[in-house]
């Protein structure tokens, strides 16, 4: 009996040797926030694809580490984001939506010997290729005779600077204009992309589409005006122009006196003439159709040619939209 009771005993006590269980790990999920601000209000807030119903300005409250946040608007292009959320930090991030199809205008007056326009021109060429596009930003650059009155590119085209420089009552150069209207510093890099930024903000009224072709020296433009909303539109103060512009025009030496020796997007000639032409006759939403034509300079180079076409109040000067070959 003894025996038996020392061996049940025994069995008892390595029963209990056993390892008690183990409660699962949980684990530690750590969060940060991300501030948006749109330059459009009530633009959508998507996370990692998923609608948060939230809309700008709003702030996110999210998991550490890498996402993509989207921001989604009606008549505006889409803006992604990539953003690194940090544990209990909150980052704040203003985005600039761009309204569908919009493009700006840049008219730019310069001439060769312009000490500071040497800047200015590098800062739109930069705006041009490395920021926006040509599907959103294009220019002009009329020559003016000041400094030097003997800039070659004002003297192959005279009255059609002199008109624009009246205009606009151009008294120095650079002169940089956005829009017709804003006037930004042109040696100031974040005033002239902050006027753009303003005006990509503008859903367009109209849309333009602007294509060419050449037999031999005949150029011919063929403008697509398609007007979507006739809001606020007073037609009859509208002019469509149409502008043959020539690039990359390269000198063995600098034509004037600041050094440069490349140009772009320099004015050759307005179409059909310096005045452009009336839209009085449009009177409602539709496409309508224009076409130019003009014979080449022979000093021009023919691949460097491009149309660069816009519309404007000729009292206000507010440019409502503009398209291109480019």
């Amino acid at each position: 009996m003894r025996k038996i009771l020392i061996l049940l005993l025994a069995i008892l006590y390595v029963s209990c040797e056993t390892n008690p269980p183990t409660t699962p790990t949980t684990p530690i999920v750590e969060y940060g926030s991300v501030k948006l601000i749109s330059n459009v209000p009530n633009a959508k807030i998507f996370l990692d694809g998923n609608d948060t119903g939230k809309l700008t300005p709003d702030t996110l409250k999210t998991t550490v580490g890498n996402h993509t946040i989207e921001l989604v608007k009606e008549n505006y292009d889409s803006l992604i984001l990539n953003v690194n959320v940090l544990k209990n930090t909150e980052l704040e991030l203003t985005a600039n939506l761009f309204a569908t199809n919009k493009i700006v205008l840049i008219e730019d007056f310069a001439n060769v010997s312009c000490g500071p326009c040497v800047t200015s021109n590098k800062i739109i060429e930069h705006l041009i290729n490395d920021n926006f596009g040509t599907s959103k930003l294009v220019a002009i650059k009329y020559p003016t005779n000041f400094p030097s009155p003997v800039d070659p590119f004002f003297l192959a085209n005279g009255p059609d600077c002199n008109a624009r420089m009246g205009y606009y009552n151009i008294l120095f150069a650079p002169t940089t204009i956005v829009d017709g209207n804003l006037r930004p510093t042109s040696t100031d890099s974040n005033d002239v992309k902050n006027k753009i930024f303003s005006e990509l903000a503008k859903v367009p009224q109209f849309i333009i589409d602007v294509s060419a072709s050449n037999a031999g020296s005949n150029y011919t433009i063929n403008i697509s005006v398609d007007v979507k909303d006739i809001t606020n539109i007073d037609f009859s103060k509208l002019v469509l122009h149409s502008v043959v512009t020539e690039t990359n025009i390269e000198f063995a030496t600098p034509p004037g006196s600041n050094g440069e020796t490349k140009f772009y997007d320099v004015m050759r000639k307005m179409l059909p003439s310096n005045q452009g032409e009336s839209l009085a006759s449009i009177n409602q939403v539709g496409v309508y159709n224009f076409q130019r034509q003009v014979t080449l300079n022979s000093a021009w180079i023919q691949n460097n040619i491009n149309t660069v076409v816009f519309i404007q109040n000729k009292d206000t000067k507010e440019i409502y939209q503009a398209g291109s070959t480019f």
